[in-house]
């Protein structure tokens, strides 16, 4: 769990700062309720995905 904690840690980092300075080079502002939106979401896809592939492989 230690590796599949920092993956997702790593994860959440990359998307968040790429996100954060995507949003203030095209719009100059930042609203930290549509972070967190999108880090709710991002979260919720990564681990869906996980689930998804994880039940894929686990079928074969």
């Amino acid at each position: 769990m230690d590796l599949r904690r920092n993956l997702y840690v790593a994860a959440f980092v990359g998307a968040s700062l790429s996100y954060i300075f995507n949003v203030l080079a095209f719009t100059g502002t930042f609203d930290v309720f549509r972070w967190f939106v999108f880090a709710v979401i991002f979260l919720g896809f990564t681990y869906g995905f996980e689930k998804f592939i994880g039940w894929q492989t686990d079928s074969v």
